[in-house]
């Protein structure tokens, strides 16, 4: 396997609250590139941006029956040095504002993604 130390992966983030099931993933891959030591964003887009109003991820459980909601996803993520931002675009969908947002979430244009999809040496998307 090539040295990944360095590289840099870009997550976007499309799925939010209304499906649980979509908002782990992303996340746990973005733990996951950083553990290998990659530069790693998530960029929370469209649905996405419920997600981090704060109180709401305390409140999303993948599971039921599991004791680990995504508000410990989130947190592992920011942990793990991932960093956090979302569209302007997608907080005026949602009518959020900064303040609304957990801390730690940076607010970028809608275009940077295009510049970071550019700049990034791969991007996932969900």
């Amino acid at each position: 396997m090539d040295d990944l130390e360095g590289k840099k992966i870009l997550v976007i983030q499309t799925h939010g609250v209304e499906a649980p099931t979509r908002t782990y993933s992303p996340l746990f891959y973005a733990v996951a590139a950083a553990a290998m030591e990659m530069e790693v964003m998530v960029w929370f887009t469209m649905n996405g941006t419920n997600q981090l109003r704060k109180g709401v991820a305390e409140m999303i459980k993948l599971d039921p029956s599991s004791n680990t909601c995504l508000k410990d996803m989130l947190q592992m993520c920011l942990d793990s040095d991932v960093e956090l931002r979302v569209c302007q675009q997608s907080l005026n969908l949602w009518n959020m504002t900064p303040d609304d947002l957990i801390d730690e979430v940076e607010i970028l244009g809608a275009t940077s993604i295009i510049d970071l999809a550019l700049n990034y040496d791969h991007v996932m998307y969900f």
